[in-house]
């Protein structure tokens, strides 16, 4: 989730208000590998949508069954449509994590973290990470693959430049 300034048409402030962030904002769904390299990014919409319908329009069709998916809990009800899923369980006041479900969520974020990370070298273009205030349509998704392609760039040259 990005925030973005608060647009005057009332339906405008709707669509982009996200309850969850309590502002409103533009999202984007990233997937990225272990060397925590973008290698996808979804089309910029609107902060309201639920990350699992985003993910749902796009389609994960195209993602291997033998590739092992460490998925967020905003994406609860994916392994029906992936067979190798791996995500944290949920706990409840009633029903509390046992000690294998603590271990097997430490052993996700750990996988879960590298995206993390990921997502945090994208904004690290501050155009991303402050409130985006342009009027141009369609510019926040070119600012957004611009940022991923320079993190990407970045971590291509990284090794040349310590070895350098």
């Amino acid at each position: 989730d990005r925030r973005v300034q608060r647009p005057k048409n009332p339906k405008k402030q709707n669509k982009l208000y996200s309850g969850k962030r309590k502002a409103t904002t533009r999202k984007n769904i990233v997937i990225a590998d272990e060397k925590r390299k973008i290698l996808f990014l979804s089309p910029t919409k609107s902060g309201r949508r639920h990350d699992k319908r985003l993910l749902d329009k796009i389609g994960v069709e195209n993602i291997p069954p033998e590739v092992t998916a460490w998925a967020d809990t905003g994406f609860m009800g994916l392994q029906k449509t992936h067979p190798n899923i791996q995500m944290p369980a949920k706990g409840t006041k009633k029903k509390p994590l046992t000690q294998s479900e603590r271990e097997n969520n430490k052993l996700v974020s750990h996988f879960r973290v590298k995206v993390e990370h990921a997502i945090c070298g994208i904004k690290r273009l501050r155009a991303v990470t402050d409130v985006y205030r342009n009027h141009k349509p369609n510019f926040d998704d070119k600012l957004m693959l611009l940022s991923a392609g320079i993190w990407n760039y970045h971590l291509q040259m990284a090794p040349v430049l310590v070895s350098g």
